[in-house]
Order: C-alpha cells, then structure tokens, then sequence
C-alpha cells in the first residue's frame, strides 16, 4: 500500500518539513509540529500556517547563519553531499536542549524532487531559568530601549559572547552560565551568529 507523503511526515519523529529543491517549504509533519507550537505558545505555526509557502531561509536569523543554511541546502541540491546531520543546540529559558538537524534529499528517477528536514531533540537537561533564552521578553525589552547593546549568540551551540556589544574579533565566547558569573545580564539585543569554534566546524564541512 502507498502512503502519501503527508502521512509519511505524520508518522516520522521529531519536527519534520518538506521543501521544494529550492528550499520553499511544502509540508509539515504536523502532529509533531502542532505539538511544538502549542508547547511554545505560536499558534500561528499550527498546520504549518504562515511558513508553508515561504522558504527556509526566510525564518534564518544572522548573516553567518543563513549563509550555512544555504550552502547546506546547495550541497544537497547539488549532489555534493548524499545528507547533512548538524549538532546543534535549541535552548528555552528553564531548559538546555541538544539537537540532530538533518537534511536528506527525496529523488525520483535521479531528480531531486524535494529535499526532507528532520530535528531530533537527542538530549534535553532542566536548569534555573536563564533570561537570554526568554527572547519574547526581550523582543519587548528591545521595542522600549532601542539602545541597548547587541550581544552575539551563536544559533549552533548557544553561547555568548562576552562583554555585550562586542563586535567581531573582540571579546571572549562562553556559555550563558558563564556570562552570567561574569557579570553580564539580560538587558541586551540579541544578535544570532556563529562562534568561531562552530564557524570551523561548518567551513570543514561546507568550505565556504
């Protein structure tokens, strides 16, 4: 018996879409995706409604980061590489969070027909709530003070750079447990980038 592919993403674990060679997301898997929405307070999401029809790159947060997010898909795309499988991190306030972000091409007669996303949450660790990580309230914190200073964050691993309002090549990477003790606070921009630790790792496997 054939399954249609909307069942097939229904039945698959972790959060699940499906883009066109392109990256325009076409589907969700949506028991799994209604879930996460639900759970983070984004109703908007259910069904896939407001990204279905959008492409991925639209959703990337940070220059570095969406170039790795495209030169990933490329690579699929392009035949380069059979699949991509990223550790990266997708923390909340109150919880640590480490994640697999797959990327597999869906073929028909040698034709890349569609490419298939897949984000598993392999390990998820309970901690007193860390404000950096409570981005609506800093979105709103932002709106009233738009002087505040930007603080990087790598999107891969989490960490921060510190002090707030380092720019590129100065200050010092560290978890937000770190910057914390360090004196840093909550009362910042957050500016998604990659750390340079990541940025290495991501250059050795797509070289940039």
């Amino acid at each position: 018996m054939l399954l249609s592919v909307k069942s097939l993403l229904d039945g698959m674990a972790g959060i699940t879409y499906l883009t066109d060679p392109d990256g325009q997301i076409v589907d969700v898997g949506r028991e799994n995706w209604n879930a996460f929405a639900r759970a983070n307070g984004a109703p908007e999401l259910i069904n896939g409604g407001s990204v279905i029809g959008h492409n991925v790159l639209d959703f990337v947060v940070g220059d570095d980061v969406r170039d790795s997010y495209r030169r990933c898909f490329e690579a699929i795309s392009g035949d380069r590489l059979d699949y991509i499988r990223l550790l990266s991190r997708c923390d909340s306030p109150g919880v640590r969070r480490k994640l697999w972000f797959t990327v597999r091409p869906v073929r028909s007669a040698s034709s890349l027909q569609a490419m298939l996303v897949q984000i598993l949450v392999i390990c998820e660790e309970l901690r007193p709530p860390i404000e950096l990580f409570d981005f609506a309230t800093l979105r709103a914190a932002q709106s009233a003070n738009a002087r505040l200073p930007f603080l990087g964050m790598c999107s891969y691993c989490q960490d921060v750079r510190f002090p707030a309002g380092s720019i590129d090549g100065d200050g010092e990477w560290m978890s937000a447990e770190g910057y914390y003790r360090r004196g840093g606070n909550a009362k910042v921009r957050i500016s998604h980038t990659m750390c340079p630790t990541c940025f290495e790792l991501d250059g050795q496997l797509l070289p940039h």
